[in-house]
């Protein structure tokens, strides 16, 4: 290679290394630049969220004052980045008050700038936005979108679907189960216990007639779920639903049927007499194992039933 051409490499390979120096200067800047912004921005929530709560005598602040120092502090639609900010410091605040306080915050939220940035995000065509969007809505506790969230219930994105569901749960309590019966596409494990476990925080009271609606679908995943609820809510009456689910041809709803009357069992013996009676019943002869296996775990129940020890030793 000749010299120039050497000098001409070292020139350019200098050049490029220096616009990586100050590239990296100017992202450090920058960065020390959006600290201190979102640091002011978080003071000026604060003290807004704190005035609006806690006013002195005769000065209390309107929403619109806080919008109006939110919007100084950089909350406005050219900086999406700042209004994603917000709703997280929204969300954080708004799941750290209960009460009386719960309500006003609540009402504060729905009059500030953010939620048409949130209601858009739903709109959005990717998934990912869209799941976004509804669940900042949910976290927020704003029902007035409700009616564009309920018709992704049954999306066919599973994310998208499962953020929807949480929803009608927070927005509608026993009522969201209305949609169940109509739920054609999967609904995980770990959704199921999400919504079991929002379901109890909304209401610790069980509506027996929106559950019994739930009976006729024919998704086993829906089934696991209603299942779920009655060994949440510890409903002993639906003994003859649990009794038509033991023998289901789906694996997982016939367990799910197992650990509910076990658990039920616990503050009713008859509900492990109807377990160990209906065991014959059980397609799986694995699960009928299980359930044997489990009764006999169980000392208090062989004490209080010695006529079953002889069976279970038998069966065993």
């Amino acid at each position: 290679m000749r010299s120039p051409d050497i000098f001409t490499l070292i020139e350019i390979s200098c050049f490029f290394l220096g616009c990586n120096i100050v590239l990296m200067i100017l992202m450090v800047q920058y960065r020390k630049y959006r600290g201190k912004r979102l640091s002011n921005l978080e003071a000026v929530f604060a003290d807004c969220v704190s005035s609006y709560l806690y006013p002195r005598p005769g000065e209390q602040i309107t929403s619109a004052e806080v919008g109006e120092a939110l919007s100084k502090a950089g909350v406005k639609k050219c900086f999406p980045g700042n209004i994603d900010y917000l709703i997280q410091l929204m969300i954080r605040t708004q799941r750290a008050l209960g009460g009386i306080n719960h309500h006003k915050i609540k009402k504060l939220y729905s009059e500030i700038p953010p939620y048409g940035v949130s209601i858009a995000k739903v709109r959005s065509k990717k998934w990912s936005v869209k799941a976004r969007g509804i669940r900042e809505i949910y976290e927020m506790d704003q029902p007035q979108y409700l009616k564009e969230i309920v018709p992704y219930y049954n999306h066919k994105n599973i994310y998208v679907r499962r953020e929807a569901q949480i929803a009608l749960v927070v927005f509608l309590g026993w009522e969201s189960l209305s949609f169940l019966p109509m739920l054609t596409r999967r609904v995980g494990l770990w959704q199921q216990i999400k919504i079991v476990e929002k379901l109890h925080d909304v209401d610790k009271s069980y509506n027996i007639g929106y559950l019994r609606n739930c009976y006729k679908s024919s998704n086993p995943d829906v089934l696991q779920l209603v299942i779920r609820i009655i060994k949440k809510y510890q409903i002993m009456s639906e003994t003859d639903f649990l009794e038509k689910m033991l023998c289901h041809d789906d694996y997982e709803v016939r367990e799910a049927v197992i650990y509910c009357l076990l658990s039920l069992g616990v503050k009713n013996p008859e509900m492990r007499r109807l377990l160990y009676s209906l065991r014959t019943t059980i397609p799986s002869e694995i699960q009928q194992t299980q359930v044997l296996k489990y009764l006999y775990k169980n000392q208090d129940f062989i004490l209080n039933h010695p006529e079953f020890v002889i069976g279970l030793n038998r069966s065993a």
